[in-house]
């Protein structure tokens, strides 16, 4: 019995030993964490100021009536595309054309009687004094005709711009409209501006003729392209909270021949204030670490290795692994960058890296400093246009 108990402790005791030297031969083995890498190279980049407003139109009115008068006709509908002095509405105007006629005739007459009293004035049978009469009488007839052709010309409204109508259901026909009465609005969207709102801590790098692009907050978005034509030579006054805004109002123009883009839409509007070449990461390098931007270059083990043993962060196990190690292992480096703004998906580098460093972009979050990695494929940062 104790023999067999004996027996079998023994073979507990190999089992446990191979499956603890399994398990320790199986973590020695693991795989290196695969990643994918670029190499950082120069890109451009466009410094930009954006900001979000409204867009106008250059040319957007009223639509009044300048008299009193009940409409007889409406000659367009909502949305139309129309004309300068094209007629929108007519009013009843029975009155005033006969009123008119009647000025006419009265003119005629006076004027005929002017003209024969200039002849009998001539032939010396009347005196100067009745041909003035008769001409003031001509003249006066003619002014009030003149009058009443403006009044019953009143009595059609007429587009004052080339433009496209708005809503015209407030008014139908037979409704009694009264002068100054807002029948319509009629905008020219071909031409579009923007007012901006610009910080003053950039405001000193904006200037007239720089370049604007617009993206339109609807899907899929519209774009357009303009430029600034006004900036402000003031910074805006305090605001009810006494509080200074300080900042610059800067106008930019778009054209917009297709009519894509309205009036009261709120755009994005990106001011382009130059252009520069910088060395750019992609923002799948870029990891934070106490509001301090850092990255992992991938570097070889000889060249970290000096680094990594100097180390007291590191273990002594550690070192002692990794001295085991081929010597072109790619070693994954902690390296803290100051960058720029992003545009494009890249970071301008300001410090940090050179051309040529390579830099991990996939499974950063997996990675640590000294970490010996696979890579799997490799990117290079494009010297493309990044213009955002």
């Amino acid at each position: 019995m104790t023999t067999c108990l004996a027996r079998r402790t023994w073979l507990l005791s190999v089992a446990l030993a191979l499956a603890v030297a399994g398990c320790g031969k199986s973590a020695t083995k693991q795989s290196p964490l695969s990643i994918q890498t670029t190499k950082v190279a120069n890109a451009n980049f466009a410094p930009v100021v954006e900001t979000i407003a409204p867009l106008e139109a250059t040319a957007n009115v009223e639509l009044k009536p300048s008299i009193d008068g009940r409409v007889v006709r409406i000659l367009a509908k909502d949305g139309d595309p129309v004309k300068a002095g094209q007629v929108i509405l007519v009013l009843d105007n029975i009155q005033e054309r006969a009123a008119l006629d009647a000025a006419r005739s009265e003119a005629i007459k006076d004027r005929v009687n002017a003209e024969r009293y200039e002849y009998l004035y001539d032939q010396g049978a009347v005196s100067a004094k009745d041909r003035d009469r008769y001409i003031t009488e001509a003249i006066q007839s003619r002014d009030e005709a003149r009058s009443d052709e403006a009044t019953l010309g009143y009595k059609v409204v007429r587009s004052p711009i080339d433009g496209v109508i708005g809503n015209l259901d407030m008014v139908k026909v037979g409704d009694y409209v009264t002068t100054g009465q807002t029948i319509t609005g009629i905008v020219d969207n071909s031409n579009l501006w923007t007012l901006m709102e610009i910080p003053s801590s950039v405001a000193s790098t904006v200037q007239k003729g720089q370049p604007v692009r617009l993206t339109s907050q609807g899907k899929p978005p519209i774009t357009a392209n303009g430029v600034v034509v006004f900036i402000s030579p003031y910074y805006g006054q305090e605001d009810e909270a006494g509080s200074a805004p300080n900042t610059v109002m800067v106008k930019a123009q778009f054209p917009n021949p297709n009519g894509a883009l309205k009036a009261g839409q709120y755009v994005q509007t990106e001011i382009i204030t130059g252009n520069s070449t910088n060395l750019a990461v992609p923002v799948q390098a870029v990891m934070m670490q106490a509001e301090q931007p850092f990255v992992y270059r991938v570097i070889p083990l000889s060249q970290a290795l000096p680094k990594i043993k100097a180390s007291q962060s590191t273990p002594e196990k550690t070192k002692k692994e990794l001295e085991k190690m081929p010597s072109n292992t790619p070693i994954v480096v902690q390296t803290k960058v100051e960058l720029g703004t992003l545009q494009n998906n890249l970071y301008p580098v300001t410090s940090g890296l050179k051309a040529g460093d390579v830099v991990a972009v996939s499974n950063t979050s997996m990675l640590r400093s000294g970490m010996p990695v696979k890579v799997s494929s490799a990117k290079s940062t494009t010297t493309t246009k990044t213009t955002n």
